[in-house]
């Protein structure tokens, strides 16, 4: 169908648009359009349109949004400016920035030397401060110049009226205390006020200074490893290194767990763990010298704090500042040489019993010891210096009370393998006669043994075991029995000579002494032999005296008994009658009134029994009347 073919616009549109042949679509040719003008209406009728373009309507809103929030922005950006311009300085308003306060101190002081530090607080605002203040605060261990005993802790200065431009200038003058390194902090703060205001500003700063040097060095001198149970020895060696005296300078040492204080060369101040070593001045030298006991397992480490400065004089505190601190460990080893001392300690030697002592060792370590030497030290109130023997190459001198063994005497000491043992031993006694002047009360006798020797391989060293053992010496209990006629507490009766088949009357007296040691549950007893009767009369009557008459056994509860009784003090005495009613069969023999006198106790010094014994009283009597004859068993 052509081009010119009556069909309507809309057919024609509908084939070409459907058409796959581009050939068919028609090239229609168009006629210029001349042009004309046209009436465009003014009046838009009776039915207004309400079609909106709302993407306009958004566009004009987000344009007037935009606008406010510039207009916002740049207002918020020129206040910040005026605000900072004025607080920064402009006009005559304040800032802390304009306020500086310069400081000029040396940076390290020695402890105890004076400190001067110049301070300037410079006003760099463009009005005058007024009612200006400085406040300090001092560091720990501050003390004013001249009056070491002041310390300082806070200060107020009044600086008045700092006009503008101007500075106020103030020096800090104060001792300084403290161990070496530690770094002291002043804090200083201004508060100050403004013309036409009650508002108070203020501004802080600080500035450091180090403790060069100690006024107190120092020293501790220790075991470096101990075994479990030794007694040890601990050095604290005190040096004043100031000009100024350290008054009242206290120690104080913390101990680990498992050590027990045993003494010190000076007295505590408090709980055996603080010591008051008076005032020190410049160059004195005090040594404190601490023994105890440190108790562990093997290859445990236990630390010691020690610290020392002057006596504060708050009470909640020790020290006013610490001048001084070391901490050091101890290792716990087992026993280098697992030594032993013996004395048979189960026996209870008397004055006078002369006491055998063994020491033996075994090499514990996987090392070979060299040049062994074995120490025993000997003290005590009751050891008679002049009655020691020893054996094994052991050389007793007298001049120190010491026994030495070494490889130039004892072959077996040039050389301990590991787990090798071996031993020596010597003799010893205590004083025979421990009552005659003075009464030496719990007489003793001390040893403190000492082996070392250089340990080989890795771990070379001089090591050493110590042990301490006290022999102490009981106490002498003593009994005596005499019989009495014509004096004493009773009156007797009956024929003397004694006559057979008639009754004659004693009296019995014991008299107990005991010389050392305090003793308990002292007993005293004897047996009545055949033909001897019990009369039931006893002196004093506050004494316990009994009787038993099943097995004849006279009983004498004494108690306790003091040391001395006897020889610095009056004896314990008792007193009881018996009967003698001679057989014919004993006439011309001297019978026995009492038998097996026994006197036994616990010595409260020794924790153990001892007991003494008496001989049988016969009618033998003490009278100063006596004649001999008159003991005798006559018809």
């Amino acid at each position: 169908m052509g081009p010119n073919s009556e069909e309507s616009s809309i057919e024609r549109l509908k084939r070409n648009l459907y058409s796959r042949n581009e050939a068919l679509v028609p090239k229609e040719k168009r006629t210029p359009v001349p042009p004309h003008e046209l009436e465009v209406k003014s009046d838009w009728g009776d039915n207004p349109s309400f079609n909106l373009n709302t993407e306009d309507m958004v566009k004009k809103n987000n344009s007037f949004f935009n606008k406010f929030l510039m207009y916002s922005v740049g207002f918020f950006i020129l206040s910040l400016a005026v605000a900072l311009f004025i607080f920064y300085g402009g006009l005559n308003m304040i800032s802390s920035n304009n306020l500086d306060i310069n400081i000029i101190a040396p940076s390290t002081v020695s402890s105890g030397e004076e400190l001067s530090a110049g301070l300037s607080v410079v006003n760099g605002n463009r009005t005058d401060l007024e009612e200006v203040a400085l406040f300090i605060d001092y560091p720990d261990g501050a003390a004013a110049t001249g009056e070491e005993n002041k310390i300082l802790t806070h200060d107020k200065i009044n600086l008045g009226t700092i006009p503008k431009g101007k500075s106020a200038d103030y020096t800090i003058n104060a001792v300084l205390f403290g161990e070496k390194d530690a770094v002291k902090t002043f804090i200083l703060k201004l508060e100050y006020k403004v013309k036409g205001s009650n508002a108070i500003f203020s501004k802080e700063k600080t500035f450091d200074v180090s403790i060069g040097s100690s006024p107190l060095i120092m020293d501790i001198d220790y075991p470096k490893e101990v075994n479990s149970g030794q007694i040890i020895t601990i050095n604290v060696s005190l040096t004043s290194n100031s000009t100024a005296p350290i008054q009242n300078t206290l120690v104080k040492v913390e101990y680990p767990y498992g050590f027990t204080y045993k003494d010190s060369n000076i007295n505590p101040y408090r709980d055996n763990s603080i010591w008051n070593l008076g005032d020190l001045k410049g160059g004195d030298k005090k040594v404190l010298t601490i023994r105890g006991v440190l108790v562990g397992q093997n290859l445990e480490d236990r630390s010691f704090r020690i610290s020392a400065g002057s006596q504060s004089s708050d009470n909640l505190k020790d020290f006013e500042t610490p001048l001084a601190t070391g901490i050091f460990t101890m290792g716990i080893r087992k026993s280098f040489y697992n030594l032993t001392v013996t004395a048979d300690n189960d026996i209870a030697y008397t004055a006078g019993q002369y006491i055998p002592v063994t020491i033996k060792w075994q090499n514990t370590l996987p090392d070979k010891i060299l040049n062994n030497k074995i120490e025993v030290a000997i003290s005590g109130n009751a050891f008679d210096r002049n009655k020691v023997t020893s054996s094994g190459g052991g050389f007793y001198q007298s001049i120190n009370n010491m026994i030495v063994w070494d490889k130039n005497g004892t072959n077996s000491l040039l050389s301990i393998l590991p787990g090798d043992s071996n031993q020596v031993s010597f003799t010893l006694s205590s004083i025979a006669d421990l009552t005659s002047g003075r009464l030496i009360k719990n007489p003793h006798i001390d040893l403190h043994v000492v082996m070392s020797g250089d340990r080989s391989g890795t771990d070379a060293t001089t090591i050493f075991s110590e042990e301490d053992v006290t022999i102490k010496i009981a106490s002498n209990l003593g009994i005596k029995a005499k019989t009495l006629r014509d004096v004493g507490p009773f009156t007797n009766t009956g024929p003397i000579p004694p006559r057979a088949d008639n009754e004659s009357t004693y009296t019995v007296t014991w008299t107990l002494l005991n010389s050392t040691n305090d003793v308990k549950n002292t007993i005293v007893s004897a047996t009545l032999p055949a033909g001897i009767v019990w009369k039931g009369e006893t002196s004093p009557i506050n004494e316990k005296i009994d009787y038993n008459s099943d097995n004849r056994t006279i009983t004498w509860n004494v108690g306790g008994v003091s040391a001395g009784v006897g020889y610095s003090f009056a004896p314990r005495e008792v007193s009881f009658k018996v009967g003698l009613a001679p057989s014919i069969n004993q006439i011309g023999s001297v019978p026995s009134l009492t038998s097996n006198i026994s006197a036994t106790a616990m010595d409260t010094y020794t924790e153990k029994s001892i007991s003494s014994s008496a001989q049988a009283v016969t009618t033998r009597y003490s009278d100063p009347s006596f004649v001999p004859g008159k003991e005798i068993v006559t018809k």
